[in-house]
């Protein structure tokens, strides 16, 4: 599975046109930064329920601009959440954070 899913991003630039994909690359890019820097946050007390919210919101949006790794691991720990299944949050953070660098590093080009 690839990060960035080319023909789904260039689907999208056919439907909302490609002028105005930069503007949304960048509003995406922005939403994995705040997630990213959260997550690492000292200060964030419960990382679980942390993980659960923005994994509910990242299905949507990863879907969307095809990103399709961060959709995924998005997806698992969505069910998981809805399952009742427990999850060590501390390796689930530590795997969203690499994905959300990833996934940043790809959609970057998109943002000029």
């Amino acid at each position: 599975m690839d990060v960035l899913n080319q023909s789904k991003l260039d689907k999208l630039a056919l439907e909302i046109g490609e002028e105005n994909v930069p503007l949304l690359v960048q509003i995406f890019l922005g939403e994995l930064v705040t997630y990213k820097q959260n997550l690492l946050s000292d200060t964030l007390e419960d990382k679980s329920n942390y993980l659960k919210q923005i994994s509910h919101a990242l299905k949507s949006s990863a879907a969307s601009f095809g990103a399709d790794k961060l959709c995924a691991k998005a997806l698992d720990l969505d069910a998981k959440a809805k399952q009742g299944e427990g999850f060590d949050a501390e390796d689930e953070a530590a795997a969203m954070v690499d994905l959300l660098n990833q996934t940043h590093g790809f959609y970057q080009k998109y943002t000029s």
